[in-house]
């Protein structure tokens, strides 16, 4: 079955809708220009109410080593996701204690992903990108993702209740990660779509 992350998770009514209803993970964006930025002291709040069995995700970009660590040490996240420029040497910094996903951005082709050595590779739209419409990845480029052997894949970009099945179907991915598609607004989910979603996603496979 396909594991389903839902990301952006900004308050503890949504973060407990969505571990109720089957989400895998929740992820909670530490980059202060995201429009779903939540802060730590924030985090904190929700992240105590989850059940044990949720996994939690802080998603950082180029953050200082440092600052991670002090982050996933004060909230106790399960998972370190990386979604920036980070080096496989950065990665593998926090990898004997962290789960570590790296994010990245495909577009014609896909990057040298085997030099990180991760729990997991995410393949999404660059947030640019998106601001052009251009939320989902290219046919090519997900036939290219189904065909990586050796990593745990993670696809994002662009994700809704209304493809989630058939992108399932296309790349057999590990997991699958959303957040703009199951929202009112950025930062506040739907309930109707969160079901929705999970409900298509764990079918799919």
């Amino acid at each position: 079955m396909v594991r389903v992350k839902i990301c952006g998770i900004t308050n503890i009514e949504d973060a407990l809708f969505c571990s109720e209803y089957g989400a895998d993970a929740l992820g909670f964006i530490f980059w202060k220009k995201s429009a779903r930025y939540v802060s730590p002291h924030l985090a904190k709040k929700i992240i105590r109410n989850l059940s044990p069995f949720i996994s939690v995700a802080g998603v950082f970009v180029d953050e200082k080593k440092e600052n991670v660590l002090e982050y996933a040490s004060d909230l106790n996240l399960d998972i370190l996701q990386f979604h920036g420029k980070e080096s496989p040497s950065y990665c593998k910094f926090f990898s004997p204690r962290y789960k570590v996903i790296k994010t990245f951005f495909p577009k014609k082709s896909i990057p040298d992903i085997y030099p990180y050595d991760v729990k997991a590779c995410l393949f999404d739209v660059k947030w640019e990108d998106k601001q052009k419409n251009k939320t989902t990845l290219e046919n090519k480029v997900l036939t290219k993702i189904r065909d990586i052997k050796g990593k745990k894949i993670i696809l994002s970009g662009g994700l809704t209740p209304d493809n989630v099945s058939a992108l399932i179907k296309k790349v057999n991915p590990y997991a699958v990660d959303v957040a703009s598609g199951v929202e009112v607004f950025p930062g506040k989910k739907d309930k109707k779509l969160i079901k929705l979603f999970i409900k298509r996603a764990k079918a799919a496979a």
